[in-house]
């Protein structure tokens, strides 16, 4: 095959057409040391959460609405292993000012914080996290920074000064390593005093004579390369070109090593690997071990110099994984010597939806967005912040892209790191190269893998545990009262056992639980419980992070004496639940009927109640009911038929989803625990089975208290020390005025964490009509397992 680099006398070629996967049995015994550690360090599945925040900035008298997205760091889908998330805000100090627990469906969870008297004016931290995350050393939580104002104590914002008194000027080697008399490319990033970088700022790198070797422009996020060759017994210098004409002092190369670069051809990647004169009769026969890996998969190859002093290995890239790609190489001691991060987009999942269309209705706006290209039968969500076309309070360096793909795996922090990931095109893959030039070794510790496997000290949670010990309680046989999330439980345990366990409970806050035991006569009676939970409370997260916060580039004043918020919105709070539960109701039922066929029967209280038994329901349903009088625990349900000749006419009957070949188990049916009943008598879509109708019966088993004597009077409350904090609606608050700038600039119009997208793949929601002429929409979310959404769509109104 023709090599895409032309050949040198001074270096060989490799083309690495396939390397050797993770776990592959190695043909040299010193790699199983290698991969052991690798496959012990990986074997713990891991999840990374991503918070999508309705705002960066928040005025005091505002609510924060954020939703939370877990998923598993390697296959980027929902993670479905944990339901305990748990929420942070703290101030600059580290004191935590609101905390909550929140409870997660599918791998996503919502919640709102009120941002109150708590808060003064100035900068905050909120962390998404779980427990599972405290096992590993890797930033796997979400961090993310808050500006909070306080308008009763302040009449202006603040412009961050833009001119830089002490600039960091980083200058790092590719790969780690600055390596005399060879060719070197080293990377530039140039800071600000808030950890910004400096943009467009030019360099010229001068040998000790004053000649120009090298120079360099940055970008607007302050980051460059150069290359050059350092010469031994040389002084090398940096000019700036800031207002001061900086001069810095590179570090003196090293005279012995190796160094590398990276080089994008497309369908190639090319590594090229160096060293130098004085070091070559060290290391020619030594087999140095290229390693690539993503965290979970180890790709390893062996290279060697020989007699030259370059080596370029030619990696297809469909070899590498998509996402980042950990470029490891190792000597002959498994001692690693350089590492580089490379990204790959091809194989990324990403979803685009349609152009949002918007109709006036009276007050308020009626946005439509078409989304065809999510797949309604998987399971989607959309958080969407709507926001004023101007605003300036959406400053978040990350979204779901860039958190979940990039972050985990670079130990600093990324200046607007969505924007490598937005209306991508070959100059921002190039940039975001650049960026990881500059990261220099990954978050994946090699130190940690060799020596410290992470273990499961903290395991997955999926609710609360109670452990319940028996004080003079006779009895053996214990009911669980439901909860609003959790159906009621019966539980048996030996007899002579003094201790059980429950779990997987979902308090809410305020709901408490009530446990009775149960007599040989099947009455609830109240038992003597010591019972302890797990969780008991919100645990700490001491793990170090790095994030910047945002930098306000726009100065703003304001008349302290007008009123921004309208306080009275506060009063429907109190509607809230209600309103919700109703809701909710309505789009279960309208949900159960548009997936399926015939008619929907929904059950209320009342025909609970008034219904005595299913053959006495459906009989009123256009079916023949016969019972044999010899036995009365006989039950046929028939279609009528037209003559006494005609062939059986028994229609297929499902109970919770599973065929009943035996009607007579009909007749046990308990009628307070019926939830919905589907008929359809043209049995479409069931075959031959369902030529005489289709009937399916749901029952709801968090009702099914009435299968004892319950009161619950007579049961033991226990009151849980942890609960989960409702699903509240989000609230806009009402302003004085939408028409000044302020308003355009710090207000918020709506935010809705869970959009659903119809059977006809829309997305249709409300916002109040405030009169301005652009809004803009911020969507992130995740659908069609493992897809990523995350756009902003700006609406006019006409």
């Amino acid at each position: 095959m023709k090599n895409v680099l032309p050949h040198k006398p001074n270096y060989v070629i490799l083309v690495l057409f396939s390397l050797i996967f993770f776990i592959a049995n190695s043909q040299q015994p010193n790699d199983e040391y290698l991969f052991d550690a690798y496959k012990n360090y990986s074997e713990l599945p891991r999840e990374i959460a991503y918070g999508h925040l309705n705002k960066s900035t928040l005025i005091k008298g505002e609510s924060l609405g954020f939703s939370i997205y877990l998923l598993d760091k390697y296959t980027k889908t929902s993670s479905l292993l944990t339901k305990n998330v748990y929420c942070t805000i703290q101030n600059r100090s580290g004191k935590i000012i609101k905390k909550k627990m929140i409870l997660a469906k599918n791998g996503v969870a919502s919640g709102i914080f009120k941002i109150d008297s708590l808060f003064k004016s100035g900068n905050y931290v909120f962390k998404a996290y779980t427990n599972w995350m405290r096992n590993f050393e890797e930033q796997n939580f979400y961090v993310q920074h808050l500006k909070v104002i306080n308008p009763d104590k302040h009449s202006f914002i603040d412009a961050d000064d833009d001119k830089y008194f002490d600039l960091d000027a980083q200058f790092l080697p590719e790969g780690g390593h600055l390596l005399l008399n060879a060719k070197n490319t080293v990377g530039v990033v140039i800071k600000d005093d808030y950890g910004f970088g400096v943009p467009y700022l030019k360099g010229r790198v001068l040998n000790t004579n004053g000649e120009e070797v090298a120079n360099f422009e940055t970008n607007s996020h302050g980051i460059s390369k150069f290359k050059f060759t350092p010469k031994s017994r040389t002084v090398y210098t940096v000019e700036l070109s800031d207002e001061e004409a900086t001069t810095i002092t590179l570090d003196i190369g090293e005279p012995q090593g190796v160094n590398m670069s990276l080089q994008d051809l497309n369908d190639k990647v090319a590594l090229v690997f160096r060293t130098n004169e004085s070091t070559l009769p060290n290391i020619a026969n030594e087999s140095f071990k290229l390693a690539i890996g993503n965290g979970s998969q180890l790709n390893v190859s062996d290279i060697a110099f020989k007699d030259k002093t370059e080596i370029k290995a030619l990696i297809n890239l469909i070899d590498f994984n998509t996402g980042i790609n950990i470029i490891t190489l190792f000597n002959k001691n498994n001692k690693p010597v350089l590492e580089r991060l490379y990204f790959k987009h091809d194989g990324i999942k990403s979803i685009v939806i349609g152009v949002p269309s918007v109709e006036k209705l009276k007050d308020s706006l009626l946005i439509t967005i078409p989304s065809a290209s999510i797949n309604t039968k998987q399971f989607n969500n959309l958080s969407i912040s709507v926001l004023p076309a101007e605003t300036k309070s959406y400053n978040h360096h990350h979204n779901i892209f860039s958190s979940t793909l990039l972050q985990p795996y670079v130990k600093g922090c990324i200046e607007n790191a969505r924007y490598y990931f937005t209306n991508i095109d070959n100059n921002k893959k190039s940039e975001l190269d650049n960026l990881l030039l500059t990261q220099g070794w990954s978050s994946n510790d090699w130190t940690t893998i060799f020596n410290t496997a992470p273990t499961n000290q903290f395991e997955f949670e999926n609710g609360i545990t109670i452990n319940a010990s028996l004080n003079n309680t006779k009895g053996n046989k214990f009911l669980f009262s439901p909860l609003q999330n959790s159906p009621s439980i019966t539980l048996t345990i030996k007899n002579g056992e003094r201790n059980f366990s429950a779990g997987g409970l979902l308090p809410l806050e305020n709901e408490p639980l009530k446990i009775g035991v149960i007599d040989k006569k099947d009455r609830v009676l109240k038992p003597n419980l010591y019972v302890q939970f797990s969780p008991m409370e919100i645990p700490s997260l001491e793990h170090k992070y790095t994030s910047l916060k945002y930098k306000n580039k726009n100065a703003f004043k304001y008349d302290a004496s007008l009123p921004i918020l309208d306080e009275s919105w506060n009063k429907i709070e109190a509607l809230d639940t209600v309103l919700l539960s109703v809701k909710k109701e309505e789009k279960r039922i309208e949900k159960i009927k548009r997936f399926n066929k015939g008619r929907v029967d929904v059950f209320n209280d009342s025909r609970r109640k008034n219904t005595t038994s299913f053959a006495s329901y459906i009989g009123t349903k256009g079916f023949s009911v016969f019972q044999d009088f010899r036995d009365p625990r006989s039950l046929l349900i028939d279609l009528p038929r037209k003559t006494s000749f005609e062939m059986n006419s028994q229609p297929l009957i499902y109970l919770n989803d599973l065929v009943v070949n035996d009607q007579r188990i009909l007749m046990d049916i308990d009628m307070s625990t019926m939830d919905y009943v589907i008929i359809d008598k043209s049995g479409l879509g069931e075959g031959i089975r369902g030529a005489n109708g289709v009937i399916k019966i749901y029952t709801n088993y968090m009702l099914r208290t009435r299968e004892y004597n319950v009161s619950w009077d007579s049961g033991q409350e226990i009151e849980f020390p942890l609960t989960f904090s409702e699903s509240k609606k989000f609230y806009t608050p009402l302003y004085s005025t939408y028409l000044n700038d302020f308003y355009q600039n710090y207000g918020v119009i709506d935010w809705f964490p869970k959009c659903e997208i119809n059977d006809k793949s829309i997305i249709r929601f409300k916002v109040l009509d405030t009169k301005i002429k652009q809004i803009k929409l911020f969507i992130e979310g995740t659908a069609n397992d493992g897809a990523f959404i995350s756009e902003e769509k700006i609406i006019t109104i006409n």
